[in-house]
């Protein structure tokens, strides 16, 4: 028998550009690449261990939030996205 999990999605608004970060080691590509654009629309999820994830405009999954319980409870999401 398996068990039904329910997946929590909610629509989220990008407020300025989130550009990949490749770290201190590599160089970063020029122009960055723009993994979310300001005033998108991107719907969030979050996987088994509650961690919220956006596809980005490839369809590449990025974790946008690790707040388990509300997506807007990370500073970092707060500083990039607005929940609809």
């Amino acid at each position: 028998m398996t068990k039904n999990r329910v997946i929590t999605v909610e629509l989220v608004r990008c407020k300025k550009d989130v550009v990949k970060k490749l770290g201190h080691d590599f160089v970063e590509i020029d122009p960055p690449k723009i993994l979310f654009k300001a005033d998108y629309f991107y719907p969030a999820f979050q996987d088994q261990y509650g961690t919220w994830l956006a596809a980005d405009e490839e369809g590449e999954a990025h974790v946008i939030s690790e707040a388990p319980e509300q997506v807007d409870d990370d500073p970092w999401f707060e500083l990039y996205f607005k929940k609809v």
